[in-house]
């Protein structure tokens, strides 16, 4: 029995301490079907309330040293090849957040806790139908927190890998919001005009699940636009842990891109 998991985790939803039994097997399923069909699981009340309590406070510590990213930016990643005026590829959207780094994360917090368990992994390997599963080696992003205070907001964009597994933490009281619109790509089609008509009119074209605290998520967001609003002013603040695998043991991140997080330095967080 993995003992950390135990006390974090509501076994009575999720039987991950069952892994060969019929409910988690239906479990897995259901999850498989979901992204499968809109690119989103959900799994509301993963975490028990009060423990999402506990965790927000043992982070909150932390805000006074977390990375400040704002930047306008792109939902692409850079190419060489030139693009036309007003091309999706050349729309510029606002990001402002804080990030905290793994490194800056207690080993015995927590959202760590959760992150190092076994059956958690094993779970998700399973919903994604992975021979092999591990988590991240990187000192840096193998888990992170994004909090976004007033004003905040992260901007249409595509994930770099196949898949994103998020914890909510804390919702913003306005705004907020995490839209998103399925399976928009794939490897052969980027669908640039529909992508240009979600930059247009989101407000008809984009979903917005009802995302509580304590929900954890499995996101398809490599082929999945996604945002999310700007923060209310008068808001508090959002809060989301987000976890990274790989098929491959001990993968880390692209030194350049923690090199752009790093020299964006640190701020207080509103």
């Amino acid at each position: 029995m993995d003992s950390a998991l135990h006390q974090l985790l509501d076994f009575d939803r999720y039987p991950l301490d069952e892994p060969d039994s019929h409910r988690m097997r239906a479990l897995v399923t259901d999850c498989g079907a979901d992204l499968e069909e809109r690119a989103l699981c959900m799994l509301p009340g993963f975490i028990r309330p009060e423990v999402v309590s506990r965790m927000v406070a043992e982070l909150e510590i932390l805000l006074g040293e977390a990375f400040r990213f704002d930047q306008a930016r792109s939902a692409y990643e850079a190419d060489d090849k030139e693009w036309p005026s007003g091309h999706p590829r050349l729309t510029k959207h606002d990001c402002r957040y804080h990030q905290i780094l793994n490194h800056q994360i207690p080993n015995d917090s927590l959202v760590r806790q959760l992150y190092l368990s076994e059956h958690l992994t094993e779970f998700v390997r399973q919903v994604l139908g992975h021979e092999t599963l591990f988590r991240s080696a990187c000192p840096q992003l193998a888990l992170t927190v994004h909090v976004a205070g007033p004003g905040d907001c992260n901007g249409w964009h595509y994930d770099g890998n196949d898949a994103v597994f998020s914890l909510l933490l804390a919702e913003a009281d306005s705004g907020g919001k995490f839209e998103y619109v399925p399976h928009v790509r794939d490897k052969g089609n980027e669908n640039y005009e529909k992508v240009a008509a979600i930059f247009r009119q989101p407000e008809q074209l984009a979903d917005r699940p009802p995302i509580r605290a304590g929900t954890f998520t499995l996101f398809k967001g490599d082929e999945s636009i996604h945002r999310v609003t700007e923060i209310g002013a008068e808001s508090r603040r959002r809060m989301i842990a987000v976890f990274s695998y790989d098929c491959a043991p001990n993968m880390v991140f692209p030194q350049e891109y923690i090199d752009q997080i790093r020299s964006l330095g640190q701020g207080v967080v509103a």
